[in-house]
């Protein structure tokens, strides 16, 4: 019924354009394509992910969203023109296009040659064919099948009108064989994507799958490829660029014909950069390409930072399953800054009416966010958004509608019925977020730990730690936050008890700092330990972290003693499958916190212990002697099995 009421309305359409100005038609056709614009949300979306994608670092989001905009206006302009084919003849065409380098497709026609003619989804390509036939060249073309057939055979019935020839569906290969076995001319669309078995090239610096098959043709039929594409130079008027010949002819194996393709889709490159809204951008240009980013929000926390970064590892492994390569999975890290905590208050409300529609908007953005950090965003084209915190977690949604991404956000983003701008959000458990089909809780914070991480490293550091004890103890020391202080005098007696515990238990000690450790607290710590021989490594990370350290230490540590500040640290270690032992820091705060909810879920759970005052050398001698193994965590492979899901 669709396709009979289709048929109708394009056939009273064509009496009714046949009859009217050119001018008058591309006029409706403008003004229909605007309407289009604002109204198709699913093709407008892949259509500027895709212009994002291969303009980012050349065009601001205005432009890319006014390109856009032109996008469906040539398009529907180009659907008043096929509605008008009637009244294209050949007078029409010398009026309107203008033919650069007629002599390439005269010569092609004395050739004694088949003439393959390759263009694009470019201008007005249905009249490119028509000009052909109406300047003396009759071409036969290959039309792709409409999924409604009375409307199909209807645009068929205009193009034959006017000296085309058009293969139906079911006989193509066959009839374009036929003609370029007969010195005649075959007219081809290739543009589009060719899935994961087509042929990849280089095209707006990614590897793009495209069809092969023309080529191949050509070198079978002994035919000449005469790439050609129309422009629109405004209005009814058009120039047709034939380009030089490519000869497949003399390639001796299919390198020969990549080249060719390659040559192909240059060409289509270059009119593409130079008149972006005259291609049809609507389809997933890059569905097959291997290449993908995954873009790491960055506010300046190293916790926050290997959490996202876990997320990231997770979506890199889920992809490799579907047989890419790691290297195919980029992830790119950018500091995001804010102006002050105003603006970031600011676009945090902002955050709460994101929607589709925020595509090449980012006003927000550009007035809440440090210029140098807004350029490098809106410079950015990614598939992957993945943050932690909220304070990023306004940016991620702006950056996820930006380039019509998927989003991860790790923690609670503290916006009201904020799930719901996420693919996914993973929360620990003490952030009590409410259940979703998005939502995965997690008993630790992602992390970077894993085993292969884990075996590196103590290979590493086994020989570096110079290790001569069969107990180790591994130290993870922090330092203050907004809730907990880290005094010099409980610094003091903690490194005190741990030399204890070496002492009573011939352990040798591992020790690293974080960047929160501040100048005070590391003098202690080296006054403390640099010259104990039992302390066989000493990291200051403020002054050298040499890579690996902190999986070093956890890979080599029989019990691993943590500052309690630290969710980041402390999951690090029980997800290292060590023994963990946390000492409590002194409260800032009075009443209890979600920090001090985490802990307590942990130790009821059965993950870690906690030591009060007093307690830690009991505790951590008892961790010694035990041996039972630490109780494992499966967050990893829920992290994991989700991430499958998301790509």
């Amino acid at each position: 019924m669709i396709d009979y009421i289709a048929s109708i309305l394009v056939r009273a359409l064509n009496i009714i354009f046949h009859f009217t100005p050119i001018r008058a038609d591309l006029w409706i056709g403008r003004s229909i394509g605007r309407a289009a614009f604002f109204f198709n949300k699913k093709r407008r979306l892949i259509a500027y992910a895709n212009l994002k994608a291969a303009f980012a670092k050349e065009k601001s989001p205005r432009e890319l969203r006014a390109i856009t905009k032109d996008v469906y206006v040539n398009l529907v302009q180009t659907f008043s023109e096929i509605a008008s084919l009637t009244k294209v003849n050949k007078d029409y065409v010398n009026r309107y296009v203008e033919v650069v380098h007629m002599e390439r497709i005269e010569n092609a026609a004395k050739s004694g040659r088949g003439t393959l003619l390759l263009t694009a989804h470019f201008g007005d390509w249905e009249l490119s064919s028509l000009v052909s036939a109406l300047k003396g060249f009759p071409i036969t073309v290959l039309a792709r099948e409409q999924k409604m057939k009375r409307l199909n055979e209807l645009l068929n019935r205009l193009r034959e009108s006017k000296g085309c020839k058009v293969v139906r569906k079911g006989m193509s290969t066959k009839n374009i064989f036929k003609e370029l076995y007969g010195k005649n001319m075959v007219g081809i669309l290739s543009d589009q994507d060719a899935g994961r078995k087509g042929t990849f090239v280089n095209f707006f610096g990614r590897p793009t799958s495209a069809h092969i098959g023309p080529f191949e043709i050509a070198k079978h039929t002994n035919s000449i490829i005469l790439p050609n594409f129309i422009v629109r130079t405004g209005g009814p008027f058009h120039k047709l660029y034939l380009e030089e010949y490519i000869d497949v002819r003399q390639s001796e194996d299919k390198q020969g014909l990549i080249d060719g393709l390659q040559r192909y889709m240059s060409l289509l490159e270059k009119y593409v950069r130079r008149y972006p809204a005259q291609w049809l951008w609507l389809h997933k240009r890059w569905k097959s390409t291997p290449k993908r980013t995954i873009l790491v929000l960055n506010d300046g926390k190293a916790g926050h930072l290997n959490q996202s970064l876990a997320v990231a590892r997770q979506i890199q492994r889920a992809r490799a399953t579907q047989n890419y390569r790691i290297e195919d999975t980029d992830i790119m890290i950018l500091d995001v800054k804010y102006k002050s905590k105003f603006f970031r208050a600011l676009l945090l409300f902002a955050s709460i009416f994101a929607s589709w529609r925020c595509h090449g908007r980012m006003g927000f953005m550009k007035m809440c966010l440090e210029g140098n950090s807004y350029d490098k965003l809106m410079k950015t084209y990614a598939e992957f958004i993945v943050s932690c915190g909220s304070s990023l977690a306004p940016v991620n949604i702006f950056m996820s509608k930006e380039n019509n991404a998927k989003n991860v956000v790790v923690m609670d983003p503290g916006i009201p019925r904020g799930a719901n701008k996420f693919s996914f959000v993973i929360a620990p458990k003490h952030d009590k977020i409410k259940k979703g089909r998005n939502i995965i809780t997690t008993t630790l914070a992602p992390n970077l730990v894993d085993t292969r991480m884990l075996e590196e490293a103590a290979e590493k550091f086994k020989r570096d730690a110079n290790i001569t004890k069969s107990n180790v103890i591994g130290l993870l020391i922090g330092g203050d936050n907004p809730e907990f202080a880290l005094s010099d005098n409980l610094l003091k007696k903690t490194l005190s008890d741990i030399l204890k515990i070496c002492e009573s238990n011939d352990a040798d000690l591992l020790v690293t700092t974080s960047r929160r450790t501040s100048k005070a607290q590391e003098s202690i710590i080296k006054a403390a330990l640099r010259k104990d021989p039992r302390c066989r490594l000493l990291v200051i990370a403020n002054e050298n972290n040499p890579e690996g350290t902190l999986p070093g230490v956890l890979a080599l540590s029989s019990v691993v003693i943590v500052s309690g500040e630290s969710i980041s640290m402390i999951s690090e270690s029980v997800s290292s499958g060590k023994k963990t032992v946390v000492f409590s820091l002194d409260k800032k705060t009075s009443g209890m916190t979600k920090h001090e909810s985490a802990l307590e879920s942990l130790v009821k759970e059965g993950y870690i212990s906690v030591a009060r005052m007093g307690e830690l050398i009991s505790l951590v001698g008892r961790a010694l002697k035990d041996p039972s193994p630490a109780k494992k965590v499966d967050d990893t492979e829920k992290i994991y099995n989700a991430m499958r899901s998301l790509i």
